[in-house]
C-alpha cells in the first residue's frame, strides 16, 4: 500500500480497492525430487477471482478527510491445482473454493491517516470440490494500517488467522513501508512478502518479491493412504519477479517467474521434503468503475498485505 496517485496520477484507472474487478491466473511449478528418491511433485494450476463493493457510502468519490470512511466489499473465488508426477497416485486435482468479506473504516482528525481492516473468509480445500460441511474452513485478519503525512512511509499491524503454515494458525502481522521517491519504493509484511518495487513508467513495473507460501487440503483415501480424509500440506518460500503492465486503464497483466526454495510437505502424516524448482504464473486483472480523488490510506490492495495472495499488488 502505497500512493498510487503519486504513481499513476497522469491516467484515470478504477482504484484499486474500493471498485469490482475479477482476475484469472494461470500458474506452474516445475516438478523436483522429493528428499533422496525418484519420486517428483509439481503442478499445473489456475485460478479465478472476482471482488465486489456491496457499500462504500455516497460520499467516496471525496473520501479524503475529516469524516470517517466506511466500506463493506465481497470476494469469491476458485483455484485448482493438477498435481504432476508421482508424489500423489494418483494424480489428484486440489482445489479451494473460497468467499469472503472485507470491512474497513478510515479515520483521522484533517486527513484519512488510519486505515482498519476486518477480513472474514470460509474456504473448501479438499479434491475436484469435493464437498463434506466439515471440511469449511473459517480465516480471518484484523489489520491497522498507519499512513504519514508524507504520505511515504507506512507501518501495518494485526493478526491474522490462517493455513500459511500448512496448518490453520493465528499469527501475527508486522509491516511496513517507504517511497524512496517516485520511481522506488520497499515494503514488507511479515509473516507473508517482501518486495522492493521500481516504475520504470506509468504502465509498466517490476518487483523483486520474496513471498511464504502454505495450504493443505483434504484428500479421498486410496489402496495406498488409508486415513480418511487424508490431509496433503505444503509450505514453500517463493522468490520472484513480477512484472505490471497496464494495457488500457482497466487491464492489468502481471507475468510472475521465479523459482521455489525447498519446500516442506506432509502426506498421510508422514513428513517430506522437495528440492527447489521453477515457478511460473500469468494474471489477468480486470477493474471497473471510475478512479475517485480518495485519500491515500484509501489506495490498497489486499494482495499489498499477502493475506489474501491471489489479488495483485498495487
Amino acid at each position: 500500500m502505497y500512493n498510487t496517485t503519486n504513481l499513476y496520477a497522469q491516467e484515470y484507472r478504477p482504484h484499486p480497492l474500493l471498485s469490482s474487478m475479477w482476475q484469472a491466473d494461470v500458474e506452474y511449478l516445475a516438478p523436483s525430487q522429493v528428499e533422496d528418491t525418484t519420486i517428483k511433485n509439481g503442478f499445473t494450476g489456475g485460478s479465478f477471482n472476482f471482488r465486489l463493493p456491496l457499500f462504500t457510502g455516497k460520499d467516496w468519490l471525496s473520501a479524503d478527510g475529516g469524516k470517517p470512511f466506511i466500506a463493506v466489499l465481497a470476494q469469491a473465488g476458485a483455484t485448482a491445482r493438477q498435481t504432476e508426477i508421482n508424489y500423489i497416485e494418483p494424480s489428484r486435482l486440489l482445489t479451494n473454493a473460497k468467499l469472503s468479506v472485507t470491512g474497513l473504516i478510515a479515520t483521522g482528525a484533517s486527513s484519512l491517516r488510519n486505515l482498519f481492516l476486518v477480513q472474514l473468509s470460509t474456504s473448501l480445500p479438499t479434491e475436484n470440490f469435493w464437498f463434506k460441511p466439515e471440511f469449511i474452513r473459517i480465516n480471518g485478519s484484523l489489520i491497522w494500517r498507519k499512513l504519514y503525512h508524507n504520505n511515504r512511509f507506512w507501518h501495518t499491524l494485526g493478526i491474522t488467522y490462517s493455513p500459511l503454515s500448512g496448518r490453520d494458525y493465528p499469527l501475527p502481522v508486522i509491516g511496513g513501508g517507504y517511497k524512496i521517491n517516485k520511481e522506488n519504493q520497499i515494503q514488507f509484511t511479515f509473516p507473508f512478502n517482501s518486495a522492493y518495487t521500481h516504475k520504470f513508467s506509468n504502465k509498466f513495473s517490476l518487483s523483486l518479491k520474496v513471498n511464504s507460501n502454505g495450504s493443505y487440503n483434504y484428500l479421498k483415501p486410496d489402496t495406498l493412504h488409508v486415513h480418511d480424509p487424508l490431509v496433503y500440506r505444503q509450505r514453500f518460500q517463493k522468490f520472484s519477479i513480477v512484472g505490471r503492465y497496464y494495457t488500457d486503464r482497466h487491464v492489468v497483466l502481471s507475468p510472475e517467474i521465479g523459482f521455489v526454495g525447498r519446500s516442506r510437505m506432509m502426506l498421510d502424516e508422514v513428513k517430506s521434503k522437495q528440492a527447489a524448482t521453477f515457478y511460473f504464473k500469468l494474471s489477468l486483472q480486470v477493474r471497473f468503475g471510475k478512479r475517485p480523488a480518495a485519500s491515500p490510506i484509501l489506495n490498497f490492495d489486499p494482495g499489498d498485505s499477502g493475506f489474501d495472495p491471489n489479488y495483485l499488488l498495487e
